[in-house]
């Protein structure tokens, strides 16, 4: 099954310096195979991914948000290893597979 892009009425823009966040694959991600389970050492870029899901999810208006996003055009898939680590860090709730991996993360306190 493919999973559907979901469109944000926003840019991707990169953190400079650092690996991205949000990354140009389609790959699914099984919730299984998320190994991270310690807040991670990069401290600024997941910070930064944390800020994405807060904005996202106020866009959407919505606590769950999907993996695969359309950033006006660009379609970028969630990096696993910063699921992990929001995970890890109690920002999202632990995903769960669907018919195709995960295909949303939930927020696990709501966005003011």
């Amino acid at each position: 099954m493919m999973h559907e892009w979901m469109a944000v009425p926003m840019d991707y823009e990169p953190l400079s310096g650092h690996s991205d966040v949000f990354v140009k694959a389609a790959s699914p991600i099984d919730a299984d195979s998320i190994g991270k389970t310690t807040p991670a050492p990069t401290t600024a870029r997941q910070a930064y991914f944390h800020d994405y899901l807060k904005r996202i999810s106020w866009h959407l208006g919505t606590q769950s948000i999907p993996v695969f996003l359309d950033f006006n055009g660009e379609r970028r898939r969630m990096d696993k290893g910063c699921i992990g680590h929001a995970v890890a860090a109690g920002v999202l709730k632990p995903p769960i597979n669907g018919s195709d991996g995960i295909s949303h993360v939930e927020l696990a306190q709501s966005v003011t």
